[in-house]
């Protein structure tokens, strides 16, 4: 009997650690870092003493501050043990995310003050929960809450033609359908501008080099 227990046991803690993905470089992070001696992705986050968090998937690191008090058997082999955390991804809204008037019905978001770079935005708000990405508007009343939200005078959203020039994209992989351009633009400025900004003050796209910083806000899909 306690034979049977202890193999179902070592088959399901197995089973559960699936869910987490080590990595060897940092291209295999999604513009994040593989961790050295660690071998788990992070992301940049403003919040942590470090100015990283590790993702998700970074099984009994996850969501953690790098640097902090983490679990010393995280950089053990990966062979299965019984008593192996599950490694199961954020998935719903935490509740840092709230609705907001002109958003989409059922949405929330987040805004992220501190500003940073168009891919660790995007970075950081997966991070969060599997149910966030960079924000994508919609429509202008969504447009205008976001840049609302955000109270800056320019803030990312989820749209960049980095794939293809000129083939502007969602953070989802989808063509955007809502593209409100300020006069002149997208002009792909040199050295190059990639990733998309609203202007508050005109409620418009324009494109922007991805490496600039600025204000973004998150939005959830629960």
């Amino acid at each position: 009997m306690h034979k049977l227990f202890l193999v179902g046991a070592l088959l399901s803690a197995s089973c559960l650690r699936e869910t987490s993905y080590r990595c060897s470089s940092n291209s295999e992070c999604g513009g994040g870092t593989c961790e050295p001696g660690i071998g788990y992705c992070s992301v940049s986050d403003s919040h942590c003493a470090s100015g990283a968090r590790f993702s998700s998937s970074a099984g009994s690191y996850a969501n953690q501050c790098v640097g902090a008090d983490n679990p010393a058997d995280a950089q053990v082999s990966d062979a299965p043990t019984i008593d192996a955390p599950v490694d199961a991804p954020i998935v719903g809204c935490p509740s840092q995310y709230m609705p907001i008037t002109g958003g989409q019905a059922n949405h929330r978001y987040q805004v992220v003050l501190m500003t940073d770079n168009w891919q660790n935005q995007r970075a950081f708000c997966t991070s969060t929960t599997s149910s966030a990405y960079l924000a994508i508007p919609d429509d202008l009343a969504e447009l205008d809450a976001i840049a609302t939200l955000s109270a800056a005078s320019a803030s990312w959203v989820g749209v960049s033609d980095i794939i293809t020039e000129n083939m502007f994209l969602t953070v989802k992989g989808v063509p955007a359908t809502f593209l409100p351009w300020v006069p002149g633009q997208p002009d792909n400025q040199g050295p190059g501008e990639d990733c998309v900004i609203i202007e508050t003050a005109m409620s418009k796209y324009r494109d922007e080099r991805c490496n600039t910083k600025f204000r973004a806000v998150c939005e959830c899909e629960p």
